[in-house]
């Protein structure tokens, strides 16, 4: 199938089922849109506490799971669906202060490159980690993009300790100071970089006509006011996708720690639990919330209403005794947790149409592109990689 013709059915289902992945059940909105799926319903609402958090970490366990009760699955299966990755064991252990994970992110990346010939550039480098690995692989020199000084300043440290052609630069790569960085015999890279940054990067890219680039997108949402297409395809699509829409993209979580995983559940919890008090007061229980940090959830219940109430203006006065309404909020929880699958089976669809936006722009400007798995979902759920290269012109 090539990228065109996914991309349209892509968007074409996302269309067809918006009611599902832009129901957000954590919002206090009744969940009409299963009205007609009962047996879906009853399925996941029998569903254990292990068996949810077994699917909210595997987008092709959930899929064939709610495919008998819920059609859609199985074509979205279809749509999300790349060749699977090998595993990558790292040929040596990490360097000193570099993460075990990150580092087996990192020689899974490397691994998908049969070779990397010219000078490499890497695009939000941080501490320039790949940049590293990247110029001891190929013999390479290489340069990282960097807009944190302290990070530029323990790159540049860390390069030199191992004695590679690596130069971390100060750079805001969102700037026009960053094109005296950018030249056309440059393989351009980015492992995990968010939404505006990659789409600043691959616009960049195309306008020097560099001549490779790779690209692991993360976080869909960040650095970005509002999503626009790149690819000229999908600016054609009547479907606009939201800040909450690309949050919903990356909602797999199976990478947290279990001490994260617990304090966001809790947050949710009295979330909900909020939400139950403003019903009783006669309120709007759908009244926009504000997020807050995972801190909180060691706070108590009632110091996290009464913080609601204060960043919500709101004019009630809490009830003395908050027990029933914690306890209603993780009652909910545990139904919203079960719900909240549906929106879940498209987050894939949702990354997939953007992914497939930046290979369609590419195409379009004359790059041959392919697109896959660099690493199992349990290493990184944001693991679907970009290459790119412009044909010899002679």
């Amino acid at each position: 199938m090539n990228f065109a013709i996914r991309a349209t059915l892509v968007d074409e289902l996302l269309q067809t089922h918006q009611a599902y992945w832009r129901f957000n059940v954590y919002r206090g909105a009744h969940y009409q849109h299963l009205a007609k799926h009962a047996e879906l319903l009853r399925f996941l609402l029998a569903l254990s506490d292990e068996q949810v958090q077994a699917l909210q970490g595997d987008d092709s366990r959930l899929l064939n799971s709610i495919a008998p009760h819920f059609p859609a699955a199985a074509s979205i299966l279809s749509l999300i669906t790349l060749d699977s990755p090998p595993t990558v064991i790292p040929v040596h252990e990490p360097p000193p202060g570099v993460p075990g994970r990150k580092w087996q992110q990192i020689s899974a990346f490397i691994k998908c490159h049969t070779t990397i010939s010219r000078p490499a550039v890497e695009w939000c480098s941080g501490k320039g980690y790949l940049s590293t690995a990247i110029s001891q692989r190929f013999s390479l020199p290489a340069v990282g993009l960097e807009i944190d000084p302290q990070l530029v300043a323990a790159g540049n440290c860390f390069a030199y300790k191992h004695h590679t052609e690596v130069k971390i630069i100060d750079c805001d790569v969102l700037s026009d100071s960053v094109y005296q960085h950018i030249e056309e015999e440059q393989h351009v890279l980015a492992l995990h970089a968010c939404g505006g940054l990659h789409q600043r990067m691959l616009s960049l890219a195309v306008a020097q006509h560099c001549k490779q680039i790779s690209l692991a997108p993360c976080c869909y949402h960040r650095f970005i006011d509002e999503y626009a297409s790149l690819s000229a395809q999908l600016k054609l699509s009547p479907l606009h996708l939201t800040s909450d829409d690309l949050r919903t993209a990356v909602r797999q979580t199976n990478t947290a720690r279990k001490g994260e995983t617990q304090a966001r559940r809790t947050l949710q919890a009295w979330h909900l639990g909020f939400r139950e008090l403003l019903r009783q007061q006669g309120l709007a229980s759908h009244t926009p919330l504000p997020s807050l940090p995972q801190h909180w959830s060691k706070t108590g219940f009632a110091a996290f209403c009464q913080r609601l109430v204060t960043l919500t203006q709101l004019t009630f006065a809490l009830p003395s005794n908050l027990d029933a309404a914690e306890n209603a909020g993780w009652s909910l929880l545990h139904r919203a947790e079960r719900i909240d699958l549906v929106r879940m089976a498209f987050r894939r669809a949702i990354e997939m149409r953007c992914v497939l936006d930046s290979v369609l722009f590419l195409e379009e400007q004359g790059y041959r592109c392919s697109l896959a798995t660099f690493c199992r979902s349990e290493l990184s759920p944001r693991n679907l990689l970009i290459q790119a290269q412009l044909p010899r012109s002679d």
